[in-house]
This record gives structure tokens, sequence and C-alpha cells, in this order.
């Protein structure tokens, strides 16, 4: 109840109660938390009561649960029918986690995405002399999933068979059997054992799933010292309530030749898309190996040799050291979300190391925006009156390669959070201008095309031949800005005959830097001509957008960029191609233009450039104590009739990604203190 009540300022005025994560709904939490993978509900579920209790809800867990989940809880986790009595959330947490059954032979559970894996052990297979120490022996290994692995000495004839009978989610399943050619070490100690057998003949591999489908592969076992999968076949399951059988077998019965020195570990079963990282998690003893799951599809070679590469870690070292550090680097820049790779240089020392010593942040922002590439030195402006320079030509220490990704971990979460914002700044200077300054380019600026009862729009000066362009050019609120969209109001003379239209006939922009040290002279600031040559020599443009047709209405055009462009340096040109519109009086033709508007997402005042040299290479600058300016555009309408705390409840809701993924960078936090929209920001 008291959260109603206003409190007082110092000066005994009354101020709205402040908003916080907690003052949202239970459903609407809920209905959030139903768009994120299970990792990251359970770790929001931390951030306070009402969090907690939404990421409970039935209907967050239940699509990500197989379509016969009750059979399944029934039969791994409950007595029959119990599981009607237990949430969805508590089900998923226990199809999760590996179930055994059969007398321990067989171990089954759930993947995050919904699927079935299973494991099958050599103990619940029918294997020819298993029982006979001259042919096979038990081994304790902490390479298996079930500590112990059959070792074959010698053999002539090797036969070994199984089945299974489980009610499997309708998916498409692959089988396969894990096998080494030589003895497991004991311990630290490796001993040398002979193999000899397994390069005449191929073992045959094969299965018969009860639904009619059945599949064989042959494969020669040639490396010895790695586990092996061998890729057996693929398998459909249509029907998820009916149970599935299946029957596998493993033979080599040339009697010709004796065969020795193999490892028999398990039969895995999985869906065939599996994530083959989740894949190394099923079949080896360590669970304790981290993901990434972006979607990305590698090369069957690929995936291949980070197989090899899995097996090699008898010793559970870290995964950064086996996989190999190029690999390592493909995987993580396959990463689409900034904040998912500050996740992963906080999972240890190795990582954070690994992170930062490649440069990964930077190499993040140049996926995203490849005009980052140009910037060749990063300062972080302190307190104190001298910057912090973060890297230099010749400077390798890690506090300044530290600095480094956290300043671009910034920028690039700077790229990709939401924002609509009007980026211009001041209109600069046209082409041309009929009649200046009644008819100048300023007049774009304002909203309507009547100002004070009077007209509002620019104009150029009059044309016979119709293809001739105009350009027109403005200054943006930042040096560095994203650009999504453009908006152009065409003229509508309301006071000529006819109301005619000059518009243009297509539309092209530019985004471009002054060179170093260009300032414009404010003695030609009235002096549209040599302005415009000034422009025209200091100004590299760095963008050039395709051609956009612009319709003959009087209306606010929206013109996309096909990709979000980065402006380094704050200069637009909007090229206006070709004219369609003639004025009866002189027989000329005009473009007209009562308004413009540049929406995206200026980066300022926390981020800032410098040029320093004509090709475009700059210094980059970031404030850590300044607030981002983030207001999104906003109608007239809705400006006046939001109240603050709705604004402020936005903007809490907004900063809350920003606040996990500053706490996993170490920073502090700053929210903006006026009554406008602004996000929570990093500081």
């Amino acid at each position: 109840m008291g959260s109603g009540f206003s409190a007082a300022n110092n000066d005994g005025s009354l101020r709205e109660p402040s908003s916080g994560l907690g003052d949202l709904p239970e459903n609407c939490v809920a209905t959030i938390l139903g768009y994120l993978d299970p990792p990251d509900i359970c770790n929001l579920a931390r951030v306070n009561r009402s969090f907690h209790r939404a990421s409970s809800a039935d209907f967050i867990w239940e699509p990500k649960l197989p379509e016969n989940y009750r059979i399944l809880a029934n039969k791994l986790m409950f007595y029959e029918g119990s599981s009607e009595c237990v949430g969805k959330k508590d089900i998923y947490a226990g199809l999760c986690s590996p179930v055994r059954f059969s007398g321990g032979t067989k171990e089954v559970w759930m993947e995050k995405g919904g699927g079935i894996c299973m494991l099958v052990s050599w103990k619940g297979m029918k294997i020819t002399g298993i029982d006979d120490r001259r042919y096979w022996s038990h081994i304790p290994s902490l390479q298996s999933r079930f500590h112990t692995i059959a070792y074959l000495h010698q053999i002539w004839w090797l036969e070994v068979e199984g089945d299974l009978e489980f009610e499997f989610p309708a998916s498409s399943y692959s089988l396969f059997f894990r096998l080494k050619l030589g003895r497991p070490p004991k311990g630290q100690c490796k001993t040398i054992q002979q193999v000899h057998g397994w390069n005449i003949k191929p073992v045959r591999f094969q299965f018969a799933v009860s639904n009619g489908e059945c599949a064989s592969s042959q494969h020669f076992l040639n490396e010895s010292g790695k586990w092996q999968r061998c890729h057996v076949g693929d398998f459909i399951i249509e029907d998820s309530y009916k149970p599935t059988k299946i029957n596998f077998s493993m033979t080599q019965i040339d009697c010709t030749h004796q065969k020795g020195g193999l490892a028999l570990d398990s039969v895995f079963i999985c869906p065939s898309k599996h994530d083959l990282l989740w894949l190394h998690w099923c079949t080896t003893a360590s669970p304790t190996v981290f993901i990434f799951r972006s979607g990305t599809q590698f090369r069957r070679e690929e995936l291949a040799e980070i197989s090899l590469q899995f097996e090699l870690m008898e010793d559970f070292c870290d995964f950064i050291q086996w996989i190999g550090a190029d690999m390592c680097i493909k995987i993580l820049m396959c990463l689409d979300n900034p904040t998912d790779l500050v996740r992963a240089s906080a999972v240890s020392s190795s990582w954070r190391q690994f992170v930062i010593m490649n440069g990964l942040s930077k190499q993040f922002c140049i996926r995203m925006f490849p005009e980052v590439s140009s910037v060749a030195h990063v300062i972080e402006m302190s307190d104190s009156i001298e910057p912090v320079q973060i890297r230099h030509e010749n400077c390798t220490e890690w506090s300044y390669l530290e600095r480094e990704h956290r300043v671009y971990a910034l920028l690039a979460r700077g790229f990709t959070s939401f924002m609509r914002k009007d980026c211009i700044l001041e209109a600069i200077v046209a082409s041309s201008t009929d009649n200046y300054p009644q008819e100048s380019i300023h007049h774009t600026l304002e909203p309507g095309d009547r100002v004070d009862q009077r007209a509002s729009y620019w104009s150029s000066e009059g044309e016979f031949d119709p293809t001739i362009p105009e350009t027109l050019v403005y200054k943006l609120n930042a040096n560095l800005c994203v650009i999504t969209e453009i908006h152009i109001h065409p003229f509508q003379a309301y006071f000529q005959f006819g109301f005619p239209i000059y518009s243009a006939k297509a539309v092209r922009f530019r985004l471009g830097h002054p060179r170093p040290a260009y300032e414009f002279q404010n003695n030609i600031k009235d002096k549209p001509a040599s302005l415009l040559r000034s422009i025209s020599e200091n100004v590299v443009w760095t963008y050039t957008s395709p051609s956009f047709p612009m319709a003959q209405e009087s209306r606010l055009q929206k013109f996309k960029l096909p990709q979000p462009a980065l402006c380094i340096g704050g200069y637009l040109q909007i090229e206006l191609l070709g004219r369609v519109q003639k004025q009866e009086m002189d027989e000329k033709y005009y473009i007209c233009v009562s308004h413009v508007q540049v929406v995206g997402r200026p980066l300022s005042p926390a981020f800032d450039v410098n040029i320093i040299d004509p090709i475009g290479k700059c210094t980059l600058k970031y404030y850590p104590d300044t607030e981002y300016c983030c207001s999104p555009i906003k109608s007239e309408g809705e400006a006046s009739s939001s109240p603050s705390r709705f604004r402020s409840f936005t903007a809490s809701i907004r900063g809350w990604e920003q606040m996990i993924f500053n706490t996993l960078l170490g920073g502090g936090v700053v929210v903006g203190h006026d009554d406008s929209d602004d996000e929570i920001v990093v500081a």
C-alpha cells in the first residue's frame, strides 16, 4: 500500500515514487520469459521474487517440453498419473537430468531443445564371448558415462547385438557406436596395446526400427588412440505416443584373420540435428562443457574436426586448449549478440584472457559495421584532464587490452540497442535555392509545411532540363550514428493552381566525415555558393546508398536502408535525382521539400570520434561518466499525454538487459534523471 504514496524532495515538494523491475505484473514478466532459453529463464528468476514466481508459470515451460512429456515423466520420474500434480518447470528439470533404467544399462535425458538422447551401455548388449576373459576384459574408465568399458583382446568372430524400446518424441534421430582402437589408459599411465585385424575387412553396423526403417554402414577402423563415433544411419519417428523398438548390431565375422585391441563403450541415439557440442557432453563422463548455440551451420568436415579434438580431452582440460585458437575464434564469432561474447569471457580466467588477447570485441564490431576498421586508436576519457589512451601502436600491456575490450563491447552493445531518434542537428547547405533565405534548406527541419501561417519549405532553382539533380547537406547530432531510415516529405504548393507536388524522381543518400581539423568559417555560412564549394572540397563521403524511387505524393515518405549504416564524422548528403513537376509561370522544373528526418541511434555523448588523417583513420573516444541521450521519436500527442511514471517504467524495462550486460563487464550503471524516456546506460 505504501508504494502508492509520493515521496518528498529536500525542498518539501512531492515527487513521484521510483519504479523498478518489481513493479512489472507477473503475467507480463512470464510472457517475456517465455521467449528465452531455459538457462536465461533460470538466471533471471534470481532477479527478485516477482521474477521467481513468474518463472514457474506452466505456459512458459510447456512449449519447451516434448509432445509426449507426460508419458516420459510417468516412466522416468514418477508413479503412474503423478505428473498431473507437478509443475511443468519441475518436469522439464527432471527430464533434463540423466535417468538410468533397465538395470542401469540405459540412460536417457532431454536436451534443452526438447530432443531426447539415449545411451545404451555395452552391458545391455549381447556380445560374443563377453564372459570369457581370454577374449574380453571389463575395464573401469572415467572416459565412459557408465564408468566401465569392454576391451577386446583378440577374437575370430565378433558379433554385438542390442535392442531397446522407448517412446521417442516425433523427430529425426541418428544412431552411433562409440569405439576406440587401443586399450584406454588407466589413470595417467598409458600402456601400448597391439591393435590388429581391423584394416583388412570393414566392420558392418546396422539397425532396424519397428516402423520398418532400417540402415547399415561399413567402416574401416584405422585410427588408434581416439574415441570414434561410427554413424550407423538415421531414422524418423512419427508417433510420439507409440513405443518404438530398435534392434542394432555390429559384426565382423570374417574368420580368415583375428581381430584385437578394440574398446567398446556404448550406443548413442540423439536427434539428427543435434549440436555437436551437446553430442560430446552426452558421450563423456564430464558434463561441464560450455555450450554455444547460435544456430550457425558448420560443414561436415569442420564438425568432424571438432569431434576428433574432443576425443583427445582425456584429462578434461580447458575447452580452448583442446579445440584450438582458430576454431574457438570461429565459433565465438558466430554469436549474434555482443552480450553472449561478454558472457563467454566470464566463463573462466582463461576464456577471458582468450577473448581479450584476440580482440574479439573489436572483431565483433567490425563484423557488424566494417567502418569500425578505420578506428586507429581508442581513448577512454577519465575525470582527469589527460585522457587515458587504451592502445597505441607499440602497446600490448594487459590493462590496455582489457580496457579496449570493454570499450568495444560497450560500443557493440550500443550498435544493437533498439532506438528511434531524429539524428539531424542542423541543415548546412543546398546545391541551389530559388529565393534565399525565404526558401532555404533550414525550413526542412520543421515538421510541417506551414509556420506562423507562412509556407515552410526548401525550393531549388528552376531548370529546363529535368535530369539535373540537387543535393541537401545536413550535420548530424553526433559524430558516431547508426542510421536506419531517412524520411522526406515533398512539398505541395497549395498556393498554386492545381496544387502541384514538386517531388524528385529518385533519392540517394551519402554519409561522410570532414577532413582533419576542418571547420566551417562563420563568414561563409550565409553564402550558399561558397559553403557548397567548401563542403565538396573538405568532406569525404564514405557510404553511398542505392537509389530509391520517390512518389509524387504529399506525405512523409520513408526510405529504409538495406542495412543499418554507421556514419563516422556526422555528415549526411541527400541527392535528389531527376525532376517531375514543371511550374506553369516559367516552364521550369523545380524540386521542393518541406521536411527531412533521419532515424537512427546517435552514440553520443558516450562515444565520439576525431578524424586524424585524410583517408578516414580516426580516434574513438569513450566517456564513461556521461549518459546516453536516447529518447525515442514521439508525436506531439504522445509527448503530452504519456505520464512520466510510465516513461520511467518503460525505461527500466529497456535498461534491464543493459544492467545485466554491464554487470558482466564489471562497470557501473548510470540512469538518466530527467523526465525523458532515457535508457539505462553503462559507465
